[in-house]
């Protein structure tokens, strides 16, 4: 029983955020009258927001890494916008927008490499100025 006291206080720290995510779900499941964890629900929230899970995905491979991408979400945008606006003011079938935003994202992860493996910065400040770059060119792109 000691041993498992000990085991749970030194690792408080880690199951902090598991135990707020359970406090979370169900006080939303009571809160709702059990709708939250329906499976429909729970399949809109996944479809709804499998964006963001692939993100998650591709920075967690960064983290894993010991880095940082602060510029992910500006360089979406960026990349969901040049996408949009192909379809929507040159015709562009959607296939070939989704190819070219593939291609576009690929170049930029490339360049961010290219900074942070060849020329030594560090991908803090690499990706802070991306951020602010991507950000601005996404609000030129859109007007």
């Amino acid at each position: 029983m000691n041993a498992l006291l000990n085991t749970l206080r030194g690792n408080v720290r880690q199951y902090g955020m598991i135990i707020a995510l359970a406090a979370i779900v169900i006080l939303f499941q009571i809160s709702t009258q059990g709708v939250l964890l329906k499976p429909l629900n729970v399949s809109n929230l996944v479809v709804q927001n499998a964006q963001i899970l692939i993100l998650a995905i591709g920075m967690v491979i960064v983290i894993v890494a010991r880095h940082i991408d602060l510029s992910v979400g500006s360089v979406a945008a960026f990349v969901g916008a040049a996408s949009a606006i192909m379809m929507t003011q040159y015709d562009f079938p959607w296939w070939v927008a989704v190819f070219l935003g593939l291609l576009i994202g690929t170049a930029i992860g490339a360049w961010h490499g290219f900074w942070v493996a060849y020329v030594g910065i560090p991908a803090f400040i690499v990706t802070l100025a991306s951020m602010l770059l991507f950000r601005g060119l996404t609000l030129v792109v859109l007007k």
